[in-house]
């Protein structure tokens, strides 16, 4: 358990120097206590901005933010400069340090009669469970904190609030957080305190554990088996609300912690001072699995001098697996901090929340977007306009062809209180046909055959000297095949280069009647190879490629893109995208790349079918089905060659209460002989009433019961 701060009264210096047993520090004083400030190291490894990025797209914190979250240390065997930062909260004297439920301690177990031990071990699996069980809910609360917390930095228009994000001349206060309880501090403050808290339990979780471990026979308490292992422990999904007793290793176990007086190799009984201390003689002890300190590089993460003095330790790959471990899960928990973010305010306020708490000056960086419409319109006619955040209402009105007007605003800032209209370099007119005005409020959008002109579109967003390109995007609704749009890929191309994220939703096109003799399979070949290349294009410029499925699913395709992120500054490509009905959205995979993640939703009046089928010839996929909040996999299977597969997500009697359901769909690649290791593929999402369910089911069973059938026809 960690104790160690950057400003320490005397009295508990002196008991710090009587014991190293810590964990993770937050003291830089490694001759005396043995710390190098472990836990801001790690959290500045997760978190930094690499030098080339000069700004944040969501995965990193700008330095003063970072500063918030990680702390800064103070020289080397000096106390009371510097300060612990979010992640070091529980830490401090407020006036004691949190208890073990903040450092995952006291779950430890053995299984004695498995190792044909003499004595029983002193616990069973279940109390060790149920202990770390309090420190999974305890974690979740915390995250939870900062997921409310953060929605004060924003005001109902999305517009960020300047009092609850500066942090220019004075820095976060992470004290007496039982009085504080978030409703004195910034916004910002507070979403950094709920998270860096939460983070400081999992990185402890990986020094306190034999998660990562390797061991050597022979195990007893002295000596418990490592379970070796890189993944990610399941129960440690904070968005989850279950119980995790089934999720957790029977062999798992974490180190019972006696006190800093205390605890040893064979454990004594706890410190009255030490809050959570226990009688650990003859259990598996904080002493004999932590592997707490030891020299961390804060970009690299790379770990040297471990220990000393814990066994443990004495394996230097033990320290840095635990250290390669925090890093890692501490960036996975970052992300579902933005998701539950983007998810509990939409992602037009979530965006905005994220982009207030990793940026140092959000007042001012995170407002200006330039973007291009285009539609099927005669050569050179298109329309760019002035945005200051993302907003689908605003968007909608752009297709639409009337100028946005993003209102009055609140007043906070020179920024958002100024009334922007939109504006137009080439004015969009109207088409023959056209029938929509101001009165239509169905979201169709009549198209009529014609081109896009993705070129001119890029010379209009470069000719603004105020917008930086990653603040840029195109927008283009077409009824054209994509095949057709063969001259607009190298445009597409540069747009990448540029930072300019190009988003394209095209329209089913019209039924056409082929006259004369059908296309030779030559042609067909090229015409899908142009198609592939065009969605490549357009995915590697971090923007999205679409199918309508009709007019009318205009305002979920405009949905996407603000989930997606209309520029490159609106959200970082890592994290899960909203899926909506009425839409067939191309994504790929790659050997590098995580997994692609979708979220949606399923309501108690409707139940959600979701189809996914690889498009690059020989890729195959892994696909699986999560609940998030009962923290379970409900499908998973792999979609073979040319194949697809069907998913039915319904309302079960646990979201009862809720009324709805969080699920979020996972897509990577398969390696294998025969197979592309990249590609792409496409997935779509309709909703089914939960009246006509019965139908769903019975077409299913007909299905599958088909001989030798090992797909079936997306719905």
């Amino acid at each position: 358990m960690v104790k160690g701060l950057c400003v320490i009264p005397p009295l508990i210096l002196v008991l710090a120097a009587l014991s190293r047993v810590w964990a993770f520090g937050t003291v830089n004083e490694p001759d005396t206590i043995g710390q190098h400030c472990e836990h801001e190291r790690i959290t500045r490894a997760a978190f930094a901005c690499h030098p080339a990025v000069n700004v944040s797209d969501g995965r990193c914190f700008e330095e003063l933010s970072l500063h918030q979250l990680a702390g800064r240390s103070g020289p080397v065997g000096h106390f009371g400069r510097g300060s612990n930062g979010a992640v070091g909260a529980p830490d401090l004297l407020d006036p004691i340090p949190e208890g073990p439920e903040a450092h995952c301690d006291n779950a430890d177990f053995l299984d004695s009669e498995a190792l044909g031990l003499n004595e029983s071990y002193p616990r069973t699996r279940g109390e060790a469970t149920a202990q770390l069980q309090t420190c999974v809910t305890h974690l979740r609360t915390r995250l939870r904190e900062g997921i409310d917390a953060a929605n004060r930095t924003v005001d109902d228009g999305a517009r960020i609030i300047a009092s609850e994000v500066d942090i220019s001349v004075l820095d976060c206060r992470f004290s007496f957080q039982k009085l504080q309880l978030h409703m004195f501090s910034r916004g910002k403050c507070g979403a950094i305190e709920g998270f860096g808290r939460a983070l400081h339990g999992i990185q402890d979780f990986y020094a306190h554990s034999n998660w990562a471990d390797d061991a050597k026979p022979p195990f007893g308490p002295d000596n418990p088996p490592g379970l070796k292992r890189d993944d990610y422990p399941v129960f440690l999904d904070l968005r989850g609300e279950n119980n995790i007793s089934r999720q957790v290793p029977h062999t798992l176990s974490t180190g019972c912690f006696g006190g800093i007086l205390t605890d040893g190799p064979i454990g004594k009984a706890g410190h009255p001072l030490e809050p959570g201390s226990l009688d650990c003689t003859g259990r598996v002890t904080h002493h004999t699995l932590n592997k707490d300190n030891g020299i961390i590089d804060k970009v690299t993460g790379i770990a040297t001098s471990p220990g000393p003095n814990t066994p443990r330790s004495n394996n230097p790959r033990n320290f840095q697996r635990a250290v390669f471990a925090a890093i890692k899960d501490s960036n996975r928990q970052w992300r579902h901090f933005r998701e539950e973010v983007r998810r509990t305010y939409g992602p037009e306020r979530g965006n905005i929340i994220i982009c207030s708490l990793v940026r140092d000056n959000p007042t001012k960086d995170c407002y200006g977007r330039r973007v291009a419409v285009l539609r099927d319109v005669q050569s050179g006619v298109s329309r760019v306009a002035e945005m200051q955040i993302p907003i689908h209402k605003w968007l909608m009105e752009e297709i639409e062809g009337r100028p946005h007007d993003e209102g009055p605003g609140e007043g906070q800032t020179e920024q958002n209180s100024t009334k922007s209209r939109g504006s137009s370099d080439k004015l969009w007119k109207p088409l023959p046909g056209d029938t929509l005005d101001s009165k239509d409020h169905s979201g169709a959008v009549p198209v009529v055959e014609g081109g896009l002109d993705f070129r001119a579109s890029l010379v209009d967003l470069g000719n603004s000297p105020h917008t930086l390109p990653n603040k840029s995007s195109v927008i283009a609704m077409t009824n054209s095949v994509a095949a057709v749009l063969g001259k607009q890929i190298a445009p597409i191309w540069h747009a990448g280069d540029a930072g300019i994220r190009v988003h394209l939703g095209l329209f089913p096109p019209a039924h056409l009647d082929l006259v004369g003799p059908p296309p030779k399979q030559g042609i067909i070949a090229t015409e899908v190879a142009k198609e592939q290349d065009l969605i490549t294009a357009v995915l590697r410029t971090g923007g999205t490629f679409s199918v309508l499925h009709n007019p009318e699913a205009v305002p979920s395709f405009l949905h996407y893109v603000v989930s997606r992120g209309l520029t490159q500054y609106d959200n970082a490509g890592d994290t899960a995208t909203l899926l909506l009905p009425g839409l067939s959205i191309s994504d790929y995979v790659t050997l590098e790349s995580e997994p692609r993640r979708f979220s949606f939703d399923a309501h108690s009046m409707d139940n959600v079918i979701i189809s996914v089928a690889p498009i690059t010839p020989r890729l195959s996929l892994h696909v699986s089905v999560r609940h998030v909040r009962r923290n379970l996999v409900l499908q998973e299977l792999d979609i073979g060659l040319r194949g697809n597969k069907t998913f039915r997500a319904a309302l079960g009697i646990d979201d009862i209460p809720r009324t709805d359901a969080w699920f979020e769909l996972e897509v990577e690649h398969i390696e294998g002989d025969g197979l592309q290791g990249s590609g792409l593929f496409e997935v779509s999402l309709e909703t089914e009433d939960v009246r006509r369910g019965g139908e769903f089911e019975r077409q299913q069973r007909i299905e599958n019961s088909e001989a030798d059938s090992k797909t079936h026809d997306e719905l």
